[in-house]
């Protein structure tokens, strides 16, 4: 995991946009939208945020909580992607996967499920 503090008060949510996907060293970079700021992202909060910011392609936008991590210049610890669990469901971060995707309650796939049968 990572060695510094995390005090959440004092991060703010930003919006950033993948600039460079993340390379085979767990890095990406991103600019800031607000100020037009480029980090260097290094670090995640763990591996289900990691994942899910792997999988974004140059362009994209998404919310991030961040924190410049100490000694390392413009790095920075992603904490959480704002709006999203640290936890994320694997459905979320396997949407393609259809097999994995779930759509209305327990009720009413069973009834899909029984009217497929017939």
């Amino acid at each position: 995991m990572r060695s510094h503090p995390t005090n959440p008060s004092q991060m703010r949510t930003r919006t950033a946009r993948i600039e460079w996907p993340m390379n085979d060293h767990g890095a990406m970079t991103v600019l800031v939208e607000s100020t037009n700021e480029v980090r260097q992202l290094v670090s995640f909060e763990d591996a289900s945020v990691e994942e899910a910011l792997s999988r974004l392609p140059a362009g994209a936008s998404v919310p991030l909580k961040m924190e410049g991590v100490g000694g390392r210049g413009n790095a920075w610890h992603v904490a959480e992607i704002a709006g999203i669990e640290s936890r994320i469901d694997r459905s979320v971060s396997r949407r393609d996967d259809a097999p994995n995707q779930r759509h209305g309650s327990d009720e009413e796939q069973q009834q899909t499920q029984r009217r497929a049968e017939v």
